[in-house]
């Protein structure tokens, strides 16, 4: 019902949409969702915000020292928090440079014009030398190209700082790098718990729009799961030996996909133990318009927007939003198992494939050898080795013979007479069982005889004497309450308790029922 609910209000605000003057409407994730206003929204451009010519640093032969370098820059400024300085990062460079010259990498390529004029004024530099110029050339090139800024402080001592997009860029790429586990549980923890938490009482509006910014990320953690799946597939199907299909899927695969997401995802970090939960909370946000209110308000105090239409509007976007997540998740999670076994597949036709095509090297000696020994023009006596093929039959490789199924041959009945004195002594044993069975009747004709033709008695006149009258009140409580027999107890209000004897009842009256009674 609430489903249905939401889809009608969906389809009115698509409706209102349509009304405003035909005002685009733009959905942002970037840490609040924005509907545009009559002036529209300014579309920022990419390079106008990170400089033309950053990335041909990633193109060159050395792209790969360029990265390392970007990293160790990133690690470091990471470090320091508010910059390293000039003469530290540069003697860390020269460290990796001269790592790379000893293991006869070819870095004449990374000097710039500066550094070449004074390195050919002494062609006989050592490699210390060489190495502090390259990587004097290196850090000018990244300030040329905008990777970092250099700053002037006290004591004339210079610090290199991360621009904005550079400092979120490399740390994209460290990310790349990394194989991190990723934990999906937090994910819908955190959105749960900005819902339904303290925050969602005080602060409404940034706990909703929190949510839905973690909900987008938690899409893109299982969208980069299903594209990663994507990336190893085809990675294992370029693989031209067994052993490296083996090592992609055990040391790639194995550890950096199953080990540390597919796994996770499917078992202890399953994401079902908050999902109802998480769909259940949007649902009464959604529905209730004094909690909606509350929020457009907090919004509007907050200073993330400047009407209350405009807060609603980003609102109910954001929790659209956080619910088609978290409804869509079982379409994700049959795409990702669908992706698993895709791999799954490839990475053993491809296995097979190879170990058809591909002969081992055991194999092909026994190949050569074979063809020696027929081809050679010696006797067998003569040869060094001989090679036969012998077959043994064995009794397990024969396919036993199929054997008919025997028939069932029930054993023969025997009917065996028995004498008159057991028959009639069976009758007796049965007889007396019946005899002592209770019944109702005998029920009925035991309190009907204690009555006396009196109307009602208390139950302290049917007080036990033997276990045998014990177990008979039992049934007496228990006729006398289910109504189908010629008596009914009435309970006293008052909880008397007798104790006779061994015995231990309460005491109740026991009427006689009307005329009109017909039971038995």
């Amino acid at each position: 019902m609430f489903i249905s609910l939401i889809e009608i209000e969906r389809k009115f605000i698509k409706k209102e949409d349509k009304l405003i003057s035909k005002i685009p409407t733009q959905l942002t994730m970037k840490n609040t969702y924005i509907i545009s206003t009559k002036n529209g929204l300014n579309n920022v451009k990419l390079f106008d915000v990170i400089p033309e010519g950053l990335f041909l640093l990633l193109t060159g032969s050395n792209k790969q020292i360029y990265a390392e370098i970007l990293l160790l820059l990133y690690e470091n400024i990471q470090a320091e928090r508010f910059g390293i300085r000039y003469d530290v990062m540069r003697d860390l460079i020269q460290e990796l440079l001269e790592t790379h010259i000893e293991l006869g990498l070819s870095l004449d390529d990374m000097n710039d014009e500066q550094s070449e004029s004074i390195q050919g004024t002494n062609n006989q530099t050592s490699v210390e030398e060489s190495a502090r110029i390259k990587a004097n050339a290196i850090l000018r090139r990244l300030e040329t190209m905008r990777w970092l800024s250099v700053e002037t402080r006290s004591q004339f001592d210079r610090y290199l700082v991360l621009p904005h997009y550079a400092s979120k860029l490399i740390g994209l790429f460290k990310e790349l790098c990394d194989a991190k586990t990723v934990e999906y549980q937090r994910f819908a923890f955190l959105i749960y718990q900005s819902l339904s938490g303290e925050a969602a009482r005080h602060q409404p509006c940034s706990a909703i729009l929190g949510a839905a910014d973690i909900s987008s990320q938690f899409r893109q953690e299982l969208i980069a799961l299903y594209n990663n799946m994507k990336a190893h597939m085809e990675q294992v199907i370029l693989k031209t030996s067994i052993q490296d299909v083996l090592d992609h899927h055990f040391e790639q695969y194995k550890s950096q996909i199953v080990d540390k997401s597919y796994h996770r995802l499917k078992t202890s970090d399953h994401v079902a133990r908050y999902r109802m939960q998480i769909l259940h909370t949007v649902q009464q946000w959604l529905l209730n318009s004094t909690l909606m209110e509350e929020a457009a308000l907090d919004g509007v105090k907050s200073g993330l927007y400047e009407a209350l239409d405009e807060a609603r509007r980003a609102i109910r976007q954001a929790l659209f939003f956080i619910e088609e997540t978290f409804l869509g998740l079982d379409e994700l999670f049959y795409q990702i198992d669908v992706r698993h076994n895709q791999y799954l597949r490839s990475s053993f036709e491809r296995a097979r494939y190879l170990s058809q095509q591909n002969e081992g090297t055991e194999q092909q000696i026994v190949k050569l050898l074979g063809l020696l020994s027929q081809f050679s023009n010696f006797s067998e006596a003569d040869t060094i080795f001989s090679l036969r093929q012998v077959k043994t039959l064995q009794e397990q490789s024969l396919l036993p013979p199929r054997r008919m199924r025997v028939l069932h041959q029930p054993e023969t009945h025997i009917v065996v007479d028995l004498p008159e004195h057991v028959r009639n002594e069976l009758k007796e044993k049965s007889a007396q069982k019946m005899r002592k069975a209770v019944t109702r009747k005998k029920v009925n004709d035991y309190v009907l005889q204690k009555l006396d033709g009196r109307r009602q008695m208390e139950l302290v006149e049917l007080a036990p004497q033997s276990a045998e009258e014990y177990i008979l009140l039992g049934y007496i409580y228990l006729y006398g309450s289910d109504g189908g027999s010629v008596f009914h107890i009435q309970r006293n209000p008052g909880r008397q308790i007798l104790v006779i004897g061994n015995y231990r009842f309460n005491n109740h009256t026991i009427k006689r029922r009307g005329r009109g009674y017909n039971g038995v």
